[in-house]
């Protein structure tokens, strides 16, 4: 009987096997049992592999990377850590909150700067203005060149509250220090207010050398700049100012209020001019002109309204002289307001029926009352308020109990509550 391998043989041959064995678990057995394994391994026959079979994918090949690599396959952008997003955006808004303030504070620091060397300006000089106007020759301060613009607008402020002998005192303090000549290069400052400030001091000084840079600012065609150069032409030549004027009529983006404004400093000519510029004005042109000479209500120019009304087509400008008329007009435009309720436009009809309401007679009222069915609720309205006008409250209210129409009871339900216009 043979005797068994040495000790140490066996722990050789369970090593080996181990290192050829795939399995960790089976090479863990293989060292426990020793010989047993290697007499199995010899024993067990070898597969011939095949040439065409693929080698079968391990399992465990992705345990089998170290994780060093794993981490490596990452995206990177998986790395950043949430809260280091948040403390970005926060220190982002902080900082806009931060620069926010910032500009607030300054702001108002500086508004309050100028505030108070405006008021420590007025405190010396406001003194100055009231004594000349009273007829005290008191001495002048000295005017640095940096307080120029401030003593602008407190000259205009005060000129505009003054009168006569006042005006006179404040132009002769103005030439005193030598303004006139400080005023025309400011017509071509960077700063809009310093040319606004000048245009209007130029004006009120009548500077005649200032007429040509006025011309070219009023041309400019600026809803505010070109409105103040023509009432200062108007001031300073009134031929120049009205031409300038009627150039600015033409546009229809310019308020009336403010045209009428500027118009009023061209003095009792301005409503003869409008009325010649308006019998100038080709048809459909002239909406701009009649709702300036309302503004203005001067009667010199209703005989051109009237004119202008003949033989017109343009709806729109047929109800805008209506609607002066009414205002201004009298007992012979009764005849043409009566031939207009009946117009095709809605326009038309709506302002006939107001303009008669100030203009009819009490029998007229009935032509009024087919507009109480009119398809328009404006011309509904301004019809009720018309009859109101002619007819009185309680007549009105005969009338509203003897309606079948709906339109026409709810048009009179609603002037009789709202009551008289004004």
């Amino acid at each position: 009987m043979r005797a068994s391998p040495a000790p140490w043989l066996a722990a050789i041959l369970a090593l080996i096997s181990a290192s050829s064995c795939t399995d960790p678990a089976a090479a863990a057995n293989a060292a426990s049992e020793g010989v047993e394994l290697v007499i199995s391994r010899e024993l067990a026959p070898e597969p011939t592999p095949r040439k065409d079979a693929p080698e079968p994918e391990r399992e465990n090949a992705l345990a089998l990377k170290p994780i060093h690599e794993l981490r490596g396959s990452r995206p990177a952008s998986a790395s950043i850590s949430p809260v280091v997003v948040l403390a970005a955006v926060a220190a982002f808004l902080f900082a806009n909150i931060a620069a926010l303030l910032g500009i607030g504070l300054l702001t108002r620091l500086l508004r309050e700067r100028r505030e108070a060397r405006g008021a420590r300006f007025r405190g010396r000089w406001e003194p100055v203005l009231y004594a000349r106007m009273a007829g005290d020759a008191v001495p002048l301060p000295p005017l640095a060149r940096s307080e120029r613009t401030l003593f602008l607008e407190l000259w205009l402020h005060t000129l505009g509250y003054v009168r006569d002998e006042a005006v006179d005192a404040l132009t002769a303090v103005a030439k005193e220090l030598d303004l006139p000549r400080h005023v025309l290069p400011l017509l071509d400052s960077r700063s809009p207010l310093e040319r606004l400030l000048a245009m209007r001091a130029a004006g009120s000084l009548r500077l005649t050398e200032a007429a040509g840079a006025l011309q070219r600012k009023a041309a400019q065609r600026r809803p505010r700049s070109s409105l103040e150069a023509a009432r200062a032409l108007l001031k300073i030549d009134a031929q120049k100012g009205f031409a300038a004027l009627q150039a600015l009529l033409a546009r229809l983006e310019w308020s009336p209020g403010a045209m009428a404004g500027a118009v009023r400093t061209g003095g009792p000519g301005a409503a003869r001019m409008l009325a010649e510029l308006l019998a100038s004005l080709p048809p459909g042109g002239g909406r701009q002109v009649v709702r300036v000479i309302e503004l203005l209500e001067d009667q010199v120019a209703i005989p051109a309204l009237r004119e202008r009304l003949l033989g017109n087509r343009d709806a729109e400008e047929i109800a805008v002289i209506l609607h002066a008329l009414g205002k201004l007009g009298g007992a012979p435009d009764r005849a043409a307001v009566l031939a207009l309720l009946a117009h095709r436009n809605w326009l038309v009809r709506m302002q006939a029926a107001a303009a008669l309401g100030a203009l009819g007679l009490p029998e007229d009222a009935d032509r009024l009352v087919p507009l109480l069915r009119d398809p328009q609720w404006w011309v509904r309205y301004r019809a009720a308020q018309a009859l109101l006008r002619l007819r009185g409250d309680a007549a009105l209210r005969g009338s509203r109990a003897a309606q079948t129409d709906r339109y026409a009871s709810e048009i009179l339900d609603r002037v009789l509550a709202e009551g008289p216009a004004p």
